[in-house]
C-alpha cells in the first residue's frame, strides 16, 4: 500500500511529505525520550500506564511478592522457564556476531569476549573491527587478555550470497544478528528492506544451513502488535522499518532454529553510564509502546541470554527505569523476572 501511494505522488510531493514526517518524528522522539517512560503492569487490563502515582504501588507490590517467593523457595525461578544452560552453548563456544562494527554490535562483541566466549565478528569492513577493538581495549571495555579470542571476517549481507554467508558462519555454535539500516541515512528509502528485512533473513537462512544451535536477533520495540501505537510506531516513518523487522522475526520463528528475539526500547539518548542510574526490566512480547535503554545494557542482556534456557524460543522487550520502578538485578535475574502483562500472550 505504501509503495502504491508513493508511486502515485510526484517527486515534489514525496520530498515535502518526507520532510514533514521527518520533522514530526524527530520532535516526537525527542519529546518521548527526553526522560525514561515509566511503565508498569496494569492490574485490571493489558494497558501499560505511565502515571507515576499508580506505578509505584504496583511495582512495590510486585517486588514484594517476588522477594517473598524467592525467600520461601530459595531462588527458584520467577519465570516459568528453566535457567539451565542452553545445550552446547557453553563458555568458550564460538559465537558469530553479524553487524559487529555497529554501535550495538561492537558492545555485544565486548560483552561476549569478557564473558569467556570466542567471537567471530562479521563486518562489511573487517579493518574497522580491529580499530574498534583497539579503542575498546585502551578504554578498558575489553580485557586485553581476551582479545586473542576475536576473529574478524568479511560479511556483507547485501552483496554476499547465502552460501557465502553460511561459509563464514560455519563452525560457530550460535549467531547474534545486530544488523540494521543506519537511521542517519534517512534518504535511503530501500535501506530497511535491504538490511532489516531481506538481509536479516539471509543471515537466518545462512545460520540454518551452517547448523548453528542458537540464533539471537536484535529487533526493535514496536515490532509486532504494537506497530501502530505511539510512540513506538514512529519508527515506521523510517521507510517502514518495523514492517521489515517483523518479516525477519517471522522468518526466524519459522526457521526451526532455537531462537531469542530481543526488542529494545530507544537507544539513541542513553549513554553507557545509563546503567548506573537506571535498571533493566524485561517484558514479554507485545507489552510495551515506549521506553529507553542503553546499548551497553542490551549487550549485557544478550550475553546473559545466550546460554540460558529461559530465553529459548522467546521474544523479550527490554527498557530501563529508575530504581524506584525497577529493582537492581543481574541480567540473568532480569531474564528470570520477565513481566507478563495481563491479557497479552508471550
Amino acid at each position: 500500500i505504501l509503495d502504491l501511494l508513493f508511486a502515485m505522488m510526484t517527486d515534489g510531493m514525496r520530498r515535502n511529505l518526507h520532510w514533514l514526517l521527518l520533522a514530526v518524528s524527530i520532535f516526537a522522539v525527542w519529546h518521548y525520550t527526553s526522560r525514561p517512560v515509566q511503565l508498569a503492569r496494569s492490574v485490571s487490563s493489558s494497558r501499560i500506564t505511565t502515571q507515576r502515582s499508580n506505578i509505584g504501588t504496583r511495582i512495590m507490590r510486585r517486588n514484594a511478592k517476588n522477594t517473598l517467593s524467592l525467600t520461601r523457595r530459595g531462588r527458584q525461578h520467577l519465570a516459568v522457564k528453566s535457567s539451565a544452560s542452553s545445550e552446547g552453548i557453553e563458555k568458550g563456544s564460538q559465537i558469530f556476531v553479524a553487524g559487529a562494527t555497529g554501535r550495538l554490535g561492537s558492545r555485544i562483541v565486548a560483552e561476549l569476549l569478557n564473558s569467556g566466549y570466542k567471537v567471530v565478528a562479521g563486518a562489511r569492513n573487517p579493518s574497522k573491527m580491529q580499530s574498534i577493538l583497539q579503542e575498546m581495549t585502551s578504554e578498558g571495555k575489553v580485557k586485553r587478555e581476551v582479545t586473542q579470542n576475536l576473529k574478524t571476517v568479511q560479511f556483507d549481507i547485501e552483496t554476499d550470497s547465502v552460501q557465502t554467508l553460511q561459509g563464514r558462519i560455519a563452525g560457530c555454535a550460535a549467531v547474534i544478528s545486530a544488523v540494521g539500516a543506519a537511521e542517519s541515512n534517512l534518504l535511503d528509502n530501500s535501506g530497511p528492506a535491504r538490511i532489516d528485512g531481506d538481509g536479516a533473513i539471509k543471515i537466518v537462512d545462512a545460520a540454518k544451513g551452517a547448523g548453528v544451535k542458537k540464533f539471537t536477533m536484535i529487533s526493535a520495540l514496536g515490532t509486532g502488535s504494537k506497530m501502530f501505537t505511539f510512540p513506538a510506531g514512529l519508527l515506521n516513518l523510517f521507510w517502514g522499518v518495523l514492517f521489515q523487522k517483523q518479516k525477519a522475526e517471522k522468518a526466524l520463528e519459522a526457521s526451526g532454529l532455537d531462537y531469542t528475539i530481543i526488542r529494545p526500547g530507544g537507544m539513541e539518548r542513553p549513554q553507557d553510564d545509563f546503567k548506573y542510574t537506571h535498571n533493566l526490566e524485561c517484558y514479554s512480547r507485545d507489552s510495551l509502546s515506549g521506553g529507553v535503554v542503553s546499548r551497553r545494557q542490551v549487550a549485557e542482556f544478550v550475553a546473559a541470554a545466550i546460554d540460558n534456557d529461559a530465553a529459548k524460543n522467546s521474544i523479550f522487550e527490554v527498557i530501563a527505569q529508575t530504581p524506584e520502578f525497577a529493582p537492581n538485578r543481574t541480567m540473568a535475574d532480569a531474564l528470570q523476572a520477565v513481566i507478563k502483562v495481563p491479557g497479552i500472550q508471550g
